[in-house]
Protein backbone atom coordinates (compact mmCIF):
# COMPACT_ATOMS: atom_id res chain seq x y z
CA UNK A 1 0.00 0.00 0.00
CA UNK A 2 1.27 3.15 -1.10
CA UNK A 3 1.62 6.24 1.54
CA UNK A 4 -0.68 9.25 1.19
CA UNK A 5 1.66 11.90 0.20
CA UNK A 6 0.85 15.25 2.47
CA UNK A 7 2.02 18.98 1.89
CA UNK A 8 1.63 20.88 5.38
CA UNK A 9 1.48 24.75 4.96
CA UNK A 10 0.72 26.66 8.05
CA UNK A 11 3.01 29.95 9.17
CA UNK A 12 3.21 28.55 12.61
CA UNK A 13 6.33 26.00 13.15
CA UNK A 14 4.62 24.50 16.02
CA UNK A 15 1.23 23.73 14.85
CA UNK A 16 2.97 22.18 11.83
CA UNK A 17 4.78 19.95 14.20
CA UNK A 18 1.95 19.14 15.85
CA UNK A 19 0.21 17.63 13.01
CA UNK A 20 3.36 15.68 12.06
CA UNK A 21 3.40 14.23 15.30
CA UNK A 22 0.17 12.99 14.64
CA UNK A 23 0.20 11.96 11.77
CA UNK A 24 4.37 10.57 12.21
CA UNK A 25 3.30 6.84 13.92
CA UNK A 26 0.81 6.51 10.82
CA UNK A 27 2.50 4.79 7.94
CA UNK A 28 -0.23 5.52 5.66
CA UNK A 29 0.69 8.84 5.73
CA UNK A 30 3.57 10.90 4.31
CA UNK A 31 4.56 14.48 4.96
CA UNK A 32 6.65 15.33 1.93
CA UNK A 33 7.24 18.60 2.59
CA UNK A 34 6.24 22.08 4.80
CA UNK A 35 5.79 25.56 3.69
CA UNK A 36 5.59 28.51 5.89
CA UNK A 37 3.99 31.20 3.84
CA UNK A 38 2.10 30.86 1.10
CA UNK A 39 4.52 31.09 -2.07
CA UNK A 40 5.89 28.27 -0.62
CA UNK A 41 2.96 26.46 -0.06
CA UNK A 42 2.27 27.02 -4.04
CA UNK A 43 5.99 26.43 -4.89
CA UNK A 44 5.95 23.12 -2.69
CA UNK A 45 3.12 21.19 -4.00
CA UNK A 46 3.76 22.66 -7.87
CA UNK A 47 7.02 20.18 -7.32
CA UNK A 48 6.19 17.95 -5.12
CA UNK A 49 2.87 16.99 -6.00
CA UNK A 50 1.65 15.95 -3.35
CA UNK A 51 -2.11 13.91 -2.92
CA UNK A 52 -3.24 16.12 -0.17
CA UNK A 53 -2.32 19.83 1.04
CA UNK A 54 -3.25 20.69 4.46
CA UNK A 55 -3.15 24.88 4.64
CA UNK A 56 -4.17 27.43 6.96
CA UNK A 57 -5.85 30.14 5.14
CA UNK A 58 -5.12 32.67 7.43
CA UNK A 59 -1.13 32.74 7.31
CA UNK A 60 0.50 35.92 8.20
CA UNK A 61 1.07 37.01 4.60
CA UNK A 62 -2.71 37.11 3.95
CA UNK A 63 -1.92 35.45 0.67
CA UNK A 64 -3.39 31.78 2.26
CA UNK A 65 -6.64 32.00 0.50
CA UNK A 66 -4.76 33.19 -2.85
CA UNK A 67 -2.27 30.15 -2.60
CA UNK A 68 -5.29 27.39 -2.22
CA UNK A 69 -6.54 29.00 -5.38
CA UNK A 70 -3.54 28.45 -7.12
CA UNK A 71 -2.84 24.96 -5.79
CA UNK A 72 -6.43 24.08 -6.25
CA UNK A 73 -6.77 25.70 -10.34
CA UNK A 74 -2.86 23.81 -10.98
CA UNK A 75 -3.25 20.80 -9.65
CA UNK A 76 -7.18 19.88 -10.05
CA UNK A 77 -6.18 16.02 -8.43
CA UNK A 78 -4.84 17.65 -5.22
CA UNK A 79 -7.22 17.72 -2.10
CA UNK A 80 -6.67 20.76 -0.53
CA UNK A 81 -7.91 20.76 3.73
CA UNK A 82 -7.96 23.68 5.17
CA UNK A 83 -6.91 23.55 9.06
CA UNK A 84 -7.79 27.02 10.57
CA UNK A 85 -8.44 28.28 14.19
CA UNK A 86 -11.17 31.05 12.23
CA UNK A 87 -13.34 30.84 9.48
CA UNK A 88 -16.59 32.53 9.62
CA UNK A 89 -19.13 32.03 6.85
CA UNK A 90 -18.14 34.52 3.84
CA UNK A 91 -14.40 32.73 4.34
CA UNK A 92 -15.89 29.67 4.25
CA UNK A 93 -17.58 30.42 0.80
CA UNK A 94 -14.77 31.95 -0.21
CA UNK A 95 -12.60 28.37 0.45
CA UNK A 96 -15.17 26.19 -0.61
CA UNK A 97 -15.18 28.39 -4.16
CA UNK A 98 -11.44 28.13 -4.27
CA UNK A 99 -11.74 24.72 -4.56
CA UNK A 100 -10.83 22.85 -0.97
CA UNK A 101 -12.51 19.86 -0.06
CA UNK A 102 -13.17 20.38 4.01
CA UNK A 103 -13.01 22.88 6.01
CA UNK A 104 -11.80 21.73 9.32
CA UNK A 105 -10.93 23.48 12.81
CA UNK A 106 -7.35 23.02 13.67
CA UNK A 107 -8.72 21.61 17.14
CA UNK A 108 -10.05 18.34 15.06
CA UNK A 109 -9.66 15.44 17.03
CA UNK A 110 -6.81 13.79 15.32
CA UNK A 111 -8.82 9.81 14.57
CA UNK A 112 -11.16 12.28 12.82
CA UNK A 113 -8.33 14.23 10.73
CA UNK A 114 -6.61 10.62 9.63
CA UNK A 115 -10.08 9.48 8.39
CA UNK A 116 -10.75 12.19 6.64
CA UNK A 117 -7.21 12.30 5.12
CA UNK A 118 -7.78 8.45 4.58
CA UNK A 119 -10.66 9.09 2.54
CA UNK A 120 -8.58 11.59 0.30
CA UNK A 121 -6.00 9.24 -0.42
CA UNK A 122 -7.99 6.44 -1.86
CA UNK A 123 -8.60 8.22 -4.98
CA UNK A 124 -5.71 7.58 -7.41
CA UNK A 125 -4.38 10.26 -8.29
CA UNK A 126 -2.76 11.25 -11.48
CA UNK A 127 0.19 12.87 -9.57
CA UNK A 128 1.71 9.65 -8.99
CA UNK A 129 2.91 8.83 -12.93
CA UNK A 130 4.17 12.67 -12.94
CA UNK A 131 6.15 11.80 -10.19
CA UNK A 132 7.41 9.04 -12.09
CA UNK A 133 8.95 11.03 -14.80
CA UNK A 134 10.86 13.62 -12.83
Amino acid sequence: MKSIRILLADDHSSVRAQIRARLGHEPAFEIVGEAENSAQAVECALTLKPQVVLIDPMMRDGLGLDATRQIAARLPQTAIVVLTAFADTAQRIELRKAGTRHILDKGIESQHLLRILRELGQVDSPNESERGSA
